[in-house]
């Protein structure tokens, strides 16, 4: 590994491996480079290096925060293809605080339909991972979702098959309620309704 964080390219099936010496001679060529620079470009590579590393570690933990703020016990009424529905729900983190389950499940006797959403943050990417689980089966399972960090609302996609959908989870502050909008996606880019809630604590 040089300086900059690059690994030296493996030699090819038909090319002899590094020698120790190589390996030595291409990393004491990198930090040599490293060292020509003057010392105030050396600082403004460090300050915009350090720059980004805070944007991302802010971005994670304000994205983080918004979650814990679907922590607890909801109650879920709204609707899907215009038909009223209503579900109880709780938020809690999970695996080490490193995945946030929302599981959801019809109030109906029997339920006629149940849901875990899983929703991880991968630091890499600056993204959420996001997977929807229910009593429909595994099929669905196969899709990942994905969305970027945000402290203001969490959008999920999903690229189904038959047609992308999306999850907008967003927050209201001031009475600590949220609104999750599950819209498709139609031929052409347009976004048309599938499902609303509204989740007030119970």
């Amino acid at each position: 590994m040089n300086p900059a964080g690059r690994r030296y390219p493996k030699a090819g099936p038909c090319e002899k491996p590094y020698s120790g010496g190589r390996i030595f001679e291409m990393a004491l060529r990198d930090f040599t480079m490293f060292q020509k620079l003057s010392a105030k470009s050396r600082s403004s590579m460090f300050i915009c290096v350090s720059l980004v590393i805070t944007q991302m570690s802010n971005s994670q933990i304000a994205s983080r925060e918004l979650l814990n703020h679907l922590q607890g016990q909801w109650v879920m009424t709204g609707d899907v293809l215009g038909k009223p529905v209503q579900y109880t729900a709780e938020g809690t983190w999970i695996l080490g605080n490193q995945w946030f389950c929302l599981h959801m499940k019809d109030t109906a006797t029997p339920p006629a339909y149940e849901a875990s959403l899983f929703i991880g943050l991968d630091s890499a990417k600056n993204e959420y991972v996001a997977h929807w689980l229910d009593s429909f089966g595994g099929a669905g399972a196969r899709v990942v979702g994905t969305a970027p960090l945000s402290a203001e609302k969490v959008e999920i996609e999903y690229p189904y098959a038959e047609s992308k959908f999306r999850n907008i989870f967003t927050h209201d502050p001031p009475t600590d309620e949220w609104f999750l909008q599950i819209e498709s996606e139609r031929t052409g880019g347009t976004w048309t309704h599938f499902a609303k809630y509204d989740l007030k604590r119970r």
